[in-house]
């Protein structure tokens, strides 16, 4: 069983997009993959097709098999739930009190046999965060190729580093990639930015990147996965290669 932790320094990346795709990619290649949404935004329902109007999630039901929901994708998912205020404050306190508590639950989902388990976390230093990278053996860092990414990665790497020495988790090269979101090639600033990445984080960054394809909001507009949608648009390929790439790396 592999865990992936998506996460970013800075929102808007899509990185929820990515995840629930990605997954959907992996399904289609034979794996069984389960998405746990650590995010409050509680989007990953809205990839899978989720009933709009059921709350449930792990806030109030933890991470058992018994709570997991089975999408038509091929892929199943835990909701982070629609919850209220106070049960967030609770829940998030909860979370600090137990920083191995996703770790712990995942490992109570091996009765399961699932080959990935993705998780989608809330961009920047939250609680979700350690909590995430104690339970992933790897990690992927979602960034636009714009400068607010660039910046926010070196404080992303310093978090990191520092929940590192609190715990197993390295953050080297070989556990923690880069990986570019949303691509434009005709963009000059893009380019730039994409050449400072490389000349900065080097064997860091991830040997390809997702482009921008109008693609991807039509299809998630027909409560479709671009792959399905579209499976010869550019971000389908894309989101294909990753997934052999981290087939090819585990």
């Amino acid at each position: 069983m592999h865990v992936i932790s998506l996460i970013s320094g800075k929102g808007g990346v899509g990185k929820t997009t990515l995840t629930t795709n990605l997954a959907i990619a992996l399904g289609q290649r034979g794996k069984r993959v389960l998405v746990i949404d650590l995010d409050p935004q509680n989007a990953v329902r809205l990839h899978l097709a989720m009933d709009p109007g059921d709350d449930a999630g792990l806030v109030r039901e933890g991470i058992f098999p018994e709570v997991i929901f089975h999408s038509p994708f091929g892929v199943d998912f835990i909701p982070f739930g629609r919850v209220t205020e106070e049960e967030l404050l609770e829940f998030e306190s909860a979370l600090e009190a137990r920083p191995q508590w996703v770790a712990t639950a995942i490992q109570g989902l091996r009765v399961a046999a699932y080959d990935y388990i993705l998780l989608d976390t809330p961009p920047g230093a939250t609680v979700y965060l350690p909590q995430a990278l104690k339970a992933a053996e790897r990690a992927l860092i979602v960034v636009l190729a714009d400068a607010a990414s660039y910046t926010s990665l070196s404080k992303l790497f310093k978090l990191l580093a520092e929940y590192g020495v609190q715990d197993t988790y390295p953050p080297t090269s070989t556990t923690t990639h880069i990986l570019l979101n949303q691509m434009q090639e005709n963009s000059e600033l893009g380019q730039q930015v994409r050449t400072a990445l490389m000349n900065t984080y080097g064997a860091k960054m991830a040997p390809m990147v997702i482009h921008r394809d109008a693609m991807v909001p039509e299809a998630l507009a027909y409560e479709r996965s671009v792959l399905q949608y579209e499976p010869d648009a550019p971000a389908s390929r894309d989101i294909q290669h990753l997934a052999d790439w981290l087939r090819t790396t585990a």
